[in-house]
């Protein structure tokens, strides 16, 4: 996967490269560091705070109006979270099962799409607001699971276990943000953002091992985004 991730990346810069002479289009780069956590659906997982992530990549964008640009790319983005919850077979209910509390990192490719609204240039300032979804396709994902047995206060961890076969292929999220360009002259522009990304799809699969039913949590990231534009 990670071959095709770069292979993109080429063929993406390639194509960008015979239309950015148009005034109808931009190219750039962007890095960003970002807060992640899962918002679990599922009785008895609970969430268990944010984790730092980052992502990085290509940028895009094409002129629709004076105001309006349509802005895409493609982004390699690192994200996760925690969940706590129990294991184990509930034979007997006056017993209490031992929790796992298991920390996510998950690589993904994403394409965003959106729509972004600039104001007119206020001194060397143009400010942005942009809204859309974005599609994405799992490259890894791994675990680190700390198991707590309230049975007799033991402890263990298992680190760097592969958990790709437990995360969906493709993740949906709504995109929401807000931010600046800097001129540098020209069509260059030095650019800082906060964006939401949402995510609307289910990030678990597999069934919860005491209730049987299917497990349940949305993956979500504010990332704060630095980045050139030419």
């Amino acid at each position: 996967m990670k071959k095709i991730a770069f292979i993109l990346f080429i063929a993406f810069a390639f194509t960008a490269k015979t239309e950015v002479r148009s005034q109808n289009f931009r190219l750039g780069l962007k890095g960003s560091p970002s807060l992640a956590w899962f918002k679990s659906e599922t009785d008895n997982y609970d969430s268990e705070g944010v984790r730092l992530g980052f992502s990085y990549g290509l940028i895009s964008e094409f002129v629709l109006a004076e105001q309006y640009n349509f802005a895409t790319g493609i982004n390699i983005t690192y994200f996760g979270g925690k969940l706590s919850y129990p294991v184990g077979d509930q034979n007997d209910p006056g017993v209490a099962l031992p929790m796992v509390e298991r920390t996510y990192r998950i690589q993904n490719l994403e394409v965003p799409l959106t729509l972004k609204m600039k104001t007119r240039e206020i001194g060397y300032n143009t400010y942005f607001a942009k809204f859309g979804f974005g599609g994405s396709v799992n490259l890894t994902a791994k675990a680190n699971d700390k198991f707590y047995n309230p049975a007799n206060s033991n402890t263990d961890q298992v680190n760097d276990i592969d958990i790709k076969g437990d995360t969906p292929l493709f993740r949906v999220s709504m995109i929401l943000g807000l931010g600046m360009e800097h001129s540098l002259g020209g069509t260059t522009a030095l650019i800082g953002g906060l964006t939401f990304n949402n995510g609307f799809t289910n990030i678990l699969k597999g069934k919860d091992d005491i209730s049987g039913r299917n497990r349940q949590a949305r993956a979500n990231y504010l990332e704060l985004s630095i980045g050139v534009i030419f």
